[in-house]
């Protein structure tokens, strides 16, 4: 078959394919950084593809074969392409048929050693049967063997070669000057001194060793082309044999076996070291390479296919892969016309986020609608905005008697607390992420503890003070309330700081915290952050804390509080509990099959339905009775309802502190903020209260004092047994108080209702009653103390 010349000077000018193979790089235009050309590509990659085009070519053209033979008259090496061969490039697939060599080898060396009389100068083929019997059946009984021979070094090589049925034929005579070749040359100039140092003392022993050689001590040449009678591309792999001479092993000659090329199958995609491995032309960044089995020598053997997350552009082809042919000529045309391949011609085209597989550009994931997530982001905005004014609104009214009465510190921790409960939904606008997902319950559960841990304990110091069962009225102090709620913080922060880590550990396993939900309408999936144990730990432990706190709020139904303050936290608790149970179910149902567009808002008008209600609840009363007072209000049933419309914080305090028990902390009183006239008043009610006290104190041992003002006792007295009642009443007294215990709430002391009482009949009531009745208990005295402290 002839060739014309211009395509001989493009395949097998191999002084310009050695400059080209030389040089640096190939021009390419750099602009675009996913172009993946010849500069990035391995310099054996590019050797590999010449050369394997070129020895299609040299098998396939007869007129080549001929002009190349002519020159190298033995075989056509691939030396011009200075490619780099190693033991591994041709173990792995040749391992079985280099073993057969080494066995015959191993087997003259055992003959040799056994007989050491034996002389092999003078011997033919015929006189050789069993060494042409070995070798006949390696040969015919391997795939890969194309010949094989015996080459001694008195120049005897007895070579017998697969012909195309099949059966072997003798050529030996084709193969006489052997001395210099490849396969002979280098095992014979080899050192064997260090292998028979370590091996030849079981041969001194008499031991019965046949193991003498193994692939290791074999020698494999390059691919070449036998221009000989073989006329094909092989692969020669010898191994040498010894005799004894003068008792030390002496090199004999080599045992050969050539190797068939033309029935490999040349693997350009693996990534290993195999002959040619690694040589594909795919562009690793969108594709990836799959070999086709049956290809044999050639280059192009393979397939490149899109990498999971892209797809093929061209939607109306057949195949959707770019051809491993194609990709080797369109390399060979730009390497050849010294240009660069067009990389945007074999890529793959990118899938929309999210999509693993796709054939074009149709959406597999869920969009989200910006106008309907944005007009919630925006009122989560303005709510932020909201309880930051109304926080600078109580900084500023913190000592008006409503603020006062509310713990205006207590009203800031909340007002903090929705904020964080506001920012969970301004951070599920976005994607979920990991980072997210480990965010978010943070928000959420410090926001929830610090909003409903504040009001609980709200209701908590109401039901301490309306609802003792003791003369002594209970006070819960503003520092203890901050104590317990640090208390309720802590052990949320503690709890999360656990899930946190674990969280933390099984994401460094290879373990996700996202999950993937898919709509029900169009099958478009979504990321969710996953449901764990943990949550559902944390969901019901919300839940039994509000209904803790529901069950407060029955206890305090009937206990009237300053600006009806109970009643409005009652109710933002209540309403807390039923919606947070109710979205709790819905979300287990729906996480996984609802947009997540919808499951936006749902936590949306979830945070509007509790957070914004609760701050409608529990400032809306206390702004609206600090920016007008109301006119007949009735601040508490045991606190005088005209004479402390007036007074200053710290009087009120001191009111309150003396008309419900007497105990009076200095400590806590600044006297510096009270107005001079308040202090005025108060001595003269303390005054007018102590001189009621001596009075009751000087006519209760002194009977013939007369209760009349002015006037003496009559002498004469009818006969009662009221004073015996009486007197038996007080003396079972303390027996009736053990009893007070199974007493009801509305029972108690102080939770007597719609009695309004001012300072001095407050104070009077408690001392005064049926003023013939001899008092003897202390606890029934009408006292005052106070307790000094630091302000």
């Amino acid at each position: 078959m002839e060739i014309s010349q211009a395509s001989q000077m493009r395949y097998y000018s191999f002084q310009t394919i050695k400059e080209r193979l030389n040089s640096p790089s190939t021009p390419r235009d750099l602009t675009d950084k996913h172009t993946q050309t010849i500069k990035d590509m391995e310099l054996e990659s590019k050797k590999s593809s010449v050369a394997l085009e070129f020895m299609e070519e040299l098998k396939d053209k007869s007129e080549l074969r001929r002009q190349r033979c002519d020159i190298s008259k033995t075989g056509v090496t691939l030396k011009d392409f200075k490619l780099r061969f190693s033991k591994s490039n041709f173990q792995s697939v040749f391992g079985p048929s280099a073993k057969k060599a080494v066995s015959i080898a191993n087997t003259l060396t055992s003959l040799f050693f056994n007989h050491k009389d034996l002389d092999i100068k003078h011997l033919n083929a015929t006189q050789m049967p069993t060494v042409f019997a070995l070798l006949k059946y390696n040969v015919e009984n391997d795939y890969y063997i194309a010949a094989g021979g015996i080459a001694f070094n008195h120049g005897f090589f007895p070579y017998l070669a697969k012909a195309s049925n099949g059966k072997t034929q003798n050529l030996t005579e084709i193969k006489t000057n052997f001395s210099e070749w490849n396969f002979y040359s280098v095992l014979e100039n080899r050192n064997y001194s260090i292998h028979w140092n370590s091996n030849f003392h079981n041969l001194q022993t008499g031991s019965n060793v046949t193991q003498y050689q193994s692939e290791s001590n074999g020698h494999w040449t390059g691919p070449y082309f036998d221009c000989r009678k073989l006329q094909r591309w092989v692969l020669t792999f010898s191994v040498p044999f010894f005799y004894l001479r003068n008792n030390k092993p002496t090199f004999r000659g080599v045992v050969m076996i050539e190797i068939d090329l033309n029935k490999t199958d040349i693997n350009q995609c693996a990534q290993d070291d195999s002959l040619f491995s690694k040589s594909h032309k795919c562009y690793t960044e969108t594709t990836q390479c799959e070999h086709i089995p049956g290809g044999g020598l050639r280059a192009g053997s393979y397939k490149c296919v899109c990498r999971p997350g892209y797809y093929f552009p061209l939607q109306n082809a057949t195949t959707k892969y770019f051809s491993g042919i194609t990709m080797e000529n369109s390399f060979l045309d730009d390497y050849y016309n010294k240009s660069s391949m067009n990389s945007s011609d074999f890529q793959c085209l990118p899938c929309l986020p999210g999509c693993e597989l796709c054939d074009d550009k149709t959406p597999c994931m869920a969009e989200y609608n910006i106008l309907l997530r944005g007009i919630p982001l925006g009122i989560q905005s303005f709510c932020i905005t909201v309880s930051l004014v109304i926080g600078v609104a109580v900084l500023r009214l913190r000592k008006t008697k409503v603020m006062v009465s509310g713990m205006w510190v207590l009203l800031e921790i909340i007002l903090i607390g929705a904020v964080f409960l506001y920012a969970t939904v301004i951070i599920q606008y976005f994607e979920p992420t990991t980072t997210i997902c480990l965010v978010l319950p943070w928000f959420r559960e410090l926001g929830f503890a610090v909003v409903y841990g504040a009001l609980i304990l709200k209701v908590y110091r109401l039901l301490g003070e309306f609802q003792s069962r003791k003369a002594h009225r209970v006070h819960v102090r503003d520092k203890d309330l901050m104590k317990y709620l640090c208390c309720v913080i802590i052990v949320v922060l503690g709890y999360m700081s656990v899930w946190t880590t674990v969280t933390l550990d099984h994401i460094r396993e290879g373990k996700t915290i996202l999950d993937t939900g898919v709509t029900p309408e169009d099958n478009l999936k979504y990321l969710v952050c996953k449901s764990g144990w943990w949550e559902y730990v944390i969901e019901s432990a919300e839940l039994l804390f509000l209904c803790f706190g529901i069950y407060l709020c029955y206890r305090i139904r009937s206990a009237p509080s300053d600006y009806s303050e109970g009643t409005y936290i009652s109710a933002a608790i209540c309403y807390e509990a039923v919606i947070s149970t109710v979205f709790y179910v819905l979300r287990h149902v729906y996480w996984l099959n609802l947009h997540p567009d919808y499951l936006f808002l749902m936590y949306f008008v979830r945070c509007q339905m509790t957070v914004t209600i609760t701050l409608l609840l529990v400032y809306g009363p206390k702004l609206l009775y600090a920016h007008r007072p109301p006119e007949d209000h009735h601040i508490r049933n045991r606190a005088p309802s005209e004479a402390t419309d007036n007074m200053a914080p710290e009087t009120l305090k001191l009111n309150v502190g003396i008309s419900s028990n007497g105990d009076v902390d200095v400590g806590e009183i600044s006297l510096a903020d009270m107005d001079p006239e308040d202090i005025r008043a108060e001595l003269k009610r303390l005054y007018t209260q102590l001189q009621i006290y001596k009075t009751r104190t000087m006519r209760k041992d002194n009977p013939h004092i007369s209760k009349r003002r002015g006037g003496r006792k009559q002498t004469h007295r009818r006969f009662s047994l009221q004073a015996f009642h009486h007197k038996h009443r007080h003396h079972h007294s303390d027996h009736d108080h053990e009893h007070e215990m199974s007493k009801t709430p509305e029972e108690s002391t102080n939770s007597a209702e719609a009695v309004a009482l001012t300072f001095e009949s407050a104070c009077a009531n408690r001392c005064d009653g049926e003023t013939h009745e001899k008092e003897t208990k202390p606890r029934e005295q009408c006292t005052v103390t106070f307790k000094m402290g630091l302000k």
